[in-house]
């Protein structure tokens, strides 16, 4: 008996984006003399960090030359993504944006948390040290939980779309974007260098008149 090639559609798709930035390295390099000059002045607040320092939510309204520059790119780059993936956006809708810099010396970590309330979340990198004999490969790593939940017993296939955690290790210059309801949370850093990166989120909010 034939019959015709099967017809696959994603019922519950979750994008995960990644953009490179270009000639990221000087931009960084400024950033990271802000950011080491904010650190001197600032205590900074307690949020999914454990230990480390957590900025402010205020980089998308910080003046520091760097500060500024790498605000513009993310805006473009959350409204580029967007474009792609929801071509039919209306035009009377405008992004809004909080975002804040993540510092995780050795030990440092973020626990398991979501953003609820925000269309995306997103990481830019800054800095990331390179891999250490001593570190483990999930040194600093930022792992997704899956959103659906529990979808079958432990003797299930493992492919792309039954498992249950995804994990990825950036390097500086990328940026990573998600749905803001998907769980995230970052391994301890466990090399001597700090891990600095700026995450943030974004929202769709009606254009003033």
């Amino acid at each position: 008996m034939a019959f015709d090639e099967p017809n696959v559609r994603l019922l519950f798709p979750v994008p995960f984006v990644t953009i490179r930035l270009k000639g990221f390295e000087a931009l960084n390099r400024r950033l990271l003399a802000e950011v080491n000059q904010r650190r001197s002045s600032e205590p900074g607040i307690g949020r999914s960090n454990r230990d480390g320092w957590h900025s402010a939510l205020d980089f998308f309204g910080r003046t520091e030359p760097a500060h500024k520059q790498l605000a513009a790119e993310l805006v473009a780059m959350v409204e580029a993504a967007s474009a792609k993936l929801i071509p039919d956006l209306s035009a009377k809708l405008a992004t809004r944006h909080e975002g804040w810099v993540n510092v995780n010396p050795t030990h440092a970590m973020n626990i398991p948390h979501d953003h609820s309330g925000s269309f995306w979340s997103g990481t830019y990198y800054v800095h990331v040290p390179a891999p250490e004999a001593d570190a483990d490969s999930h040194s600093g790593a930022l792992e997704f939980i899956d959103p659906r939940g529990s979808i079958g017993s432990s003797s299930r296939l493992e492919t792309p779309f039954t498992r249950g955690k995804f994990t990825v290790r950036a390097v500086a210059g990328t940026c990573l974007l998600w749905p803001g309801f998907v769980r995230h949370w970052v391994y301890p850093n466990h090399s001597s260098e700090e891990r600095v990166s700026v995450a943030f989120n974004s929202s769709f909010v009606l254009k003033a008149d």
